[in-house]
């Protein structure tokens, strides 16, 4: 992931001089740049560093801050120039604060930055994967239909202790790639684990629907 062609954060503003948080508002002043909303990405944004570790609770008190400096509600603006400018901002804002705070949507993010491929573009996921996935839902249909509430409890501990595994590995590679190493191998890897985490997902699902009277689920 090469971003030595891209500015480094926070900058100075440019009305007030003081340094920046975030590239897109002046805490200081309030000033908002005159960039697109799109010039930064979602890292830059919130001023931090691109990789999979991210302070959360720093995050959100980001969020809150910068929320209150470009929201077009609160911002002031006289005209409809400015206003458009600041509601394009806080939309694009918003989109980065869901991609960075959901684990699964940053390695995703970080799987772009290092022009890895989306999940139209590559749908493989790890051997063996959609065979235990067949088995499992025989197991859960079976499960329900004969009223084995332990077993789909069971089940769902399985199911979950796969998916968690599959994060595991997933932060290991996103940690790789937000370190520089985009090789072909890694991205196609992380790729396929994310798939692998849909999969976990719909079972939970449905293991969710076939047992509705479950106060756990």
């Amino acid at each position: 992931m090469d971003s030595s062609t891209r500015p480094s954060y926070p900058t100075r503003c440019e009305q007030c001089d003081k340094p920046m948080d975030s590239p897109i508002a002046c805490s200081s002043c309030g000033a908002l740049t005159e960039l697109p909303a799109d010039a930064f990405n979602c890292f830059e944004l919130f001023g931090v560093a691109p990789g999979f570790d991210i302070d959360l609770d720093a995050l959100h008190r980001k969020y809150l801050q910068l929320s209150r400096l470009i929201h077009p509600d609160l911002t002031g603006a006289a005209d409809e120039p400015d206003r458009r400018r600041s509601l394009m901002l806080s939309a694009r804002f918003n989109q980065a604060y869901e991609v960075l705070r959901h684990p699964v949507n940053r390695a995703e993010y970080l799987l772009r930055l290092a022009g890895g491929a989306n999940c139209c573009e590559d749908k493989s996921v790890p051997e063996d994967l959609l065979g235990r996935i067949l088995t499992l839902r025989e197991q859960i249909d079976e499960a329900r239909e004969e009223g084995r509430t332990e077993v789909l409890a069971e089940l769902g501990s399985q199911t979950r202790a796969s998916r968690a595994a599959a994060m595991d590995r997933i932060a290991h590679l996103a940690r790789v790639l937000a370190g520089g190493d985009s090789q072909p191998e890694t991205c196609r890897e992380l790729r396929q684990q994310l798939n692998a985490v849909k999969y976990w997902d719909s079972l939970l699902e449905q293991i969710s629907a076939a047992r509705p009277d479950d106060p756990t689920q």
